[in-house]
């Protein structure tokens, strides 16, 4: 009798002993589970941040290029206006070669040069011997000139000017061209990264959650387990003695 009490008493001590073991090394798995969890949460919030940076950045540059759009609209206009104006000169200049009449050309010189409307200045005839004609001449102050040779120096000037700015203007649509070039290449790369870092992270996630489920499932201490047989085995040859 006393030797079945003690085999059900191993048994059970034994079962006991497995269960502690399990539980055991559950627990020891708590403080790993945890790390795991830890590790897992600080990489999402920073892939939230670096989320909420680029979309940030992202309406900063929506912004940014909704501002670019409209200043080229506006060189645009500029550029038509140029072009109008050079239009402009060119009919203005037709309309002076046009003037037959000599009130007609005073008229336009008095219009032109108003400094000069009230002053000394007329028109007379000379005769060529040469040909046997006569030609009229205009009669202004000798340092009035200097108004006809600053203005025909500014003219040149500002068509060289003119000409300058205009392959400026090229040299920056050209200079646009490229940078939205490379701006594209930009979103690209951003994009091609920005896939490979999700693909990492979502790959990460399965495989972190695929190891805390594992130690969730906890293993048994086998040392425990070892050092529990012991203490049985310790404990049945107590209770074996007993019972003899």
């Amino acid at each position: 009798m006393l030797k079945k009490l003690f085999t059900v008493v191993i048994i059970c001590l034994v079962i006991v002993l497995l269960i502690l073991a399990y539980f055991g090394g559950l627990w020891q798995n708590k403080e790993k589970i945890h790390a795991a969890e830890l590790e897992m949460e600080q990489l999402r919030s920073m892939r939230d941040s670096l989320l909420t940076v680029v979309a940030y950045r992202d309406s900063l540059e929506l912004l940014i290029g909704e501002q670019i759009s409209s200043k080229k609209d506006e060189a645009e206009v500029l550029r038509q206006e140029v072009s109008r104006l050079e239009e402009v000169r060119k009919e203005k200049q037709f309309t002076i070669r046009s003037l037959r009449k000599k009130e007609d050309i005073q008229n336009k010189f008095k219009e032109t040069f108003p400094e000069v409307a009230n002053s000394d200045w007329g028109v007379t005839e000379v005769f060529n011997e040469k040909y046997g004609v006569g030609i009229e001449y205009l009669l202004i102050p000798l340092w009035f000139n200097e108004t006809f040779i600053i203005d025909h120096n500014n003219s040149k000037l500002y068509q060289a000017q003119k000409d300058k700015l205009l392959l400026v203007d090229s040299l920056n649509q050209f200079v646009i061209i490229l940078q939205d070039s490379v701006l594209v290449l930009e979103k690209l790369n951003r994009k091609a990264y920005e896939n490979g870092y999700n693909t990492a992270y979502v790959k990460y996630e399965e495989l972190n959650q695929k190891y805390i489920s594992e130690l969730q499932k906890g293993k048994i201490d086998w040392g425990l387990q070892a050092a529990g047989f012991v203490g049985g085995g310790v404990i049945g040859v107590l209770i074996g003695r007993g019972t003899k």
